[in-house]
């Protein structure tokens, strides 16, 4: 559905995106992330056609058109972060009007109404909207003709936690329709609950490319279990050593050991065969930002940079 190859774009001497290759499979949800000026946005609105590349190709769609290609705008939709309506227009009459400017035909309008349930909503005006019913209007307007893909741009970042809950429930909708989504986002439990693969932007060059359920299963590989023994370390460590358990380190009488594929019970059962008496244990799984980082740290620049993905998103070039 895309497919980038070699892009590079430059701004005066900023490099805002150094030699992104990248592609995204029909029916996929591809989440593209990195910290504050890392060419997030950039990239966007090259694939939109905002903007024109210095170097490299994009291709959308089965014909491989570029961005600029009216034939592609007939196949994308688009839900910026942020968006404004006409004054005084209904809901209805501002679908009315984008689907006016595409040639479509007004049924169009009633089955994105429908939707994104705005259907009970269509007579009131756009600028009485709450966020959350905002949003949805924007994305009915990127669902006027059913296109075959569908850019959301930070799309819950300024939504309370219900709204967002909602905004959520209607993008799952879509996957299950098999709508091919790209969605821009630091919002890393977005990411985690409705992708499928991940790019990680760092300095405006892929940083990493993993699938999700890689990341989980990194995730599930890095648990830990933390185990208070006192003054029994050694009889403790010989014990889980002897039952196949590796002690990862020891720290005043708390030892840390590998605790993934259902190891942590049987570290405990080891250690209370031998007569340990535990004091007290710890299950430590680390967060799916700690294993962005952890893949992100092979960018040396970009140790520090992604620790900001949880941060408000600021402008960037």
């Amino acid at each position: 559905m895309i497919d980038v190859r070699g892009l590079v774009k430059r701004y005066g001497e900023i490099l805002a995106v150094n030699d992104l290759s990248f592609e995204v499979v029909r029916g996929e949800t591809f989440a593209l992330i990195g910290p504050n000026g890392a060419g997030k946005t950039t990239t966007l609105k090259l694939l939109l056609g905002l903007a024109n590349p210095d170097h490299g190709t994009i291709a959308i769609g089965p014909q491989a058109l570029a961005p600029r290609d009216a034939r592609t705008r007939h196949q994308l939709g688009y839900v910026p972060q942020r968006v404004e309506f006409p004054s005084g227009r209904t809901v209805a009459e501002v679908l009315m009007f984008f689907s006016d400017l595409r040639g479509l035909p007004r049924a169009a309008v009633a089955r994105a109404l429908e939707r994104v349930g705005l259907a009970a909503s269509a007579a009131r005006r756009a600028s009485d909207l709450s966020g959350g019913y905002t949003q949805r209007l924007s994305l009915a307007q990127a669902l006027l003709g059913d296109p075959a893909l569908l850019v959301l741009d930070e799309p819950t970042a300024s939504l309370d936690p219900e709204a967002t809950w909602e905004f959520r429930t209607l993008i799952e909708q879509l996957q299950r329709e098999g709508t091919t989504i790209l969605l821009c986002s630091h919002l890393l439990a977005e990411v985690e609950r409705v992708a499928d693969r991940v790019l990680i932007l760092v300095d405006g060059h892929c940083a990493a490319l993993e699938r999700m359920d890689g990341l989980r299963a990194r995730q599930a590989s890095a648990t830990r279990l933390a185990v208070d023994v006192g003054d029994a370390v050694e009889r403790s460590t010989l014990a889980l050593t002897r039952g196949g358990i590796v002690v990862d380190r020891e720290d005043g009488g708390r030892l840390v050991l590998e605790a993934a594929e259902n190891r942590g019970p049987h570290a405990l059962e080891l250690l209370r065969s031998a007569g340990v008496a535990v004091r007290a244990f710890e299950v430590l799984r680390p967060t799916l930002e700690e294993v962005f980082l952890e893949v992100v740290r092979r960018e040396p620049a970009g140790i520090t940079a992604v620790g900001s993905l949880g941060g408000r998103r600021e402008e960037e070039q």
